[in-house]
């Protein structure tokens, strides 16, 4: 029974960065209708540089700002000089742009800072919380407990706000938007900023329980987009669901049946599953319902 709760505590823990990932591709994608595979670049740069602040003796107070403005500024500089000159291209190519962002962002921080791995300290310590004989850390409560927050607050704004109605009328008809006053420069910058703010608290959450490397960022970005798949890129709270029942399905397959195949064989299935959903909100002549 340790081992079950322990399983699933760990599940719930690496579930919820997926879910943050994907609520962040959501955002952009339902804004631009861009799959934003950088999407995992935000949480990486943000954690190395707090890793590697905190490693200069630099406090956390001091080097949180630091990350969140290089999540924030990093997101924000993807949309307005990359994305947005293009797009008019078609989907695939900006996929594939975006792709090459993030191993561009990987290869610069292997030139900056090699491949050790990186951490610091917790913002929660104290005792482990049990239950049924498993210890469940604090800081991984906590990042559990903030990703729900954000995600149902975030699911709201996008119900019941007219930021949340700009967002999908930008997606969705971009000049009948403009004609109707909706800034769509604006809303875009908008997505793109808060999935920058949702890669920092990932990795200000996760990074000191799990340390961090220069070439995590696609692999984090790909579960985070099943998730945001299997929620068919519209539902912010079913992609809160999917993330964490990646995070339980990786975390049980690897405790009973093989660890080194419980990554790519979940994630594998689940990725066809999600795409299959997606593929149901296309319509005729191949546009995509944001």
């Amino acid at each position: 029974m340790t081992l079950f709760v322990q399983t699933i505590m760990s599940g719930l823990t690496n579930g919820a960065v997926f879910a943050l990932i994907g609520v962040g591709i959501v955002f952009c994608y339902r804004s631009s209708r861009v799959v934003n595979l950088a999407q995992g670049e935000t949480y990486m740069g943000s954690g190395m540089l707090m890793a590697k602040m905190a490693g200069w003796g630099i406090p956390l107070a001091a080097a949180a700002p630091a990350g969140f403005a290089l999540a924030v500024v990093g997101s924000l500089a993807l949309e307005r000089f990359i994305l947005r000159p293009r797009l008019d291209w078609r989907v695939s190519r900006l996929i594939v742009i975006a792709v090459g962002v993030a191993l561009s962002a990987e290869g610069l921080a292997d030139l900056l800072v090699g491949a050790d791995q990186f951490s610091f300290t917790p913002l929660l310590n104290g005792n482990p919380i049990r239950i049924s004989g498993a210890a469940l850390q604090p800081q991984a409560a906590l990042l559990v407990a903030v990703t729900v927050v954000l995600a149902l607050l975030l699911g709201w704004l996008f119900r019941r706000t007219v930021i949340g109605y700009a967002l999908t009328a930008v997606a969705e008809r971009p000049a009948t938007a403009s004609l109707l006053g909706i800034q769509a420069d604006r809303v875009r910058a908008l997505a793109f900023g808060i999935a920058g703010f949702l890669g920092f608290v990932s990795a200000l959450l996760l990074v000191p329980i799990s340390p961090i490397t220069y070439d995590v960022g696609l692999t984090i970005t790909l579960s985070g987009y099943v998730a945001a798949a299997l929620a068919n890129m519209r539902s912010i709270e079913g992609t809160l669901a999917a993330g964490l029942g990646i995070g339980l399905a990786e975390a049980l397959f690897g405790t009973y049946v093989n660890q080194l195949l419980a990554e790519p064989l979940v994630l594998g299935v689940l990725l066809v599953v999600g795409v299959s959903l997606l593929s149901r909100g296309t319509r005729f002549g191949g546009a995509v319902r944001a």
